[in-house]
């Protein structure tokens, strides 16, 4: 493969992350997977990308917060995705270094992320994993996509805009919302909804907090990769 057939993979969770990342950032030079927020899903994707002779794995999308200071919308970038058997991934340094002065009005916070196989629902585990690991962020597919590049010694980087904050908990109408090929199962969520009526100030809440995470990586994808583009000669 020559230097011109070079590419990154961008790694989401979900549809929507990856039709922002396909409308931002169109075709040429991104191929996108999406794992329908489970590691090992990812895993498997960005495997299959390095051995296409992906030129780095990036997870690109929306995340729980950890940290109290940050509010929806906020981004962040992850130097490192920590795994609850203790494992870490380091980011790749030279793709640190070549988004760490863009400009962009994001003013992104650099950190750890944690890497969950499991849906981080409460406020109480968010707090639990921030007191004990200090990530800044919690996904579910980081570390799978992180995995698969350290095993193939392909650079990584995550980009994650924060979703639910730290101080505000899933309504568990939404726990089952996400289908296996990262669509929303719309449908199933309202009816759980319409059973317990209760949850629908949170669901919207929900949608507002992903909605402006959305908006964050419509924002700021184009920059922080073109200087990604140029930090990897593509």
């Amino acid at each position: 493969m020559t230097q011109a057939d070079k590419f990154i993979a961008v790694i989401c969770g979900l549809k929507s992350e990856a039709q922002v990342v396909s409308h931002v950032l169109g075709a040429s030079k991104i191929r996108v997977g999406v794992s329908g927020a489970n590691a090992a899903r990812a895993e498997e994707i960005a495997r299959q990308f390095c051995d296409a002779g992906a030129a780095a794995i990036v997870s690109v999308g929306v995340s729980g917060g950890l940290d109290p200071s940050l509010a929806p919308g906020d981004l962040i970038i992850g130097d490192r995705v920590l795994c609850g058997v203790g494992k870490s991934y380091q980011s790749d340094p030279c793709l640190l270094d070549a988004i760490a002065d863009e400009p962009a009005s994001t003013k992104a916070k650099v950190g750890a992320l944690f890497g969950a196989d499991d849906i981080i629902e409460s406020i109480e585990k968010k707090a639990s994993l921030f007191h004990d690991h200090g990530a800044l962020g919690v996904d579910m597919e980081s570390h799978g996509a992180a995995r698969a590049a350290a095993n193939a010694g392909i650079p990584f980087l995550a980009i994650r805009a924060i979703a639910d904050p730290a101080d505000r908990a899933l309504p568990p109408a939404a726990l089952g919302a996400i289908a296996p090929d990262g669509s929303t199962r719309m449908l199933a969520t309202l009816g759980a909804a319409m059973r317990d009526p209760k949850q629908f100030p949170a669901l919207m809440k929900l949608g507002a907090d992903s909605s402006a995470a959305l908006k964050t990586l419509r924002r700021d994808l184009v920059p922080l990769f073109g200087r990604l583009f140029l930090s990897l000669d593509l």
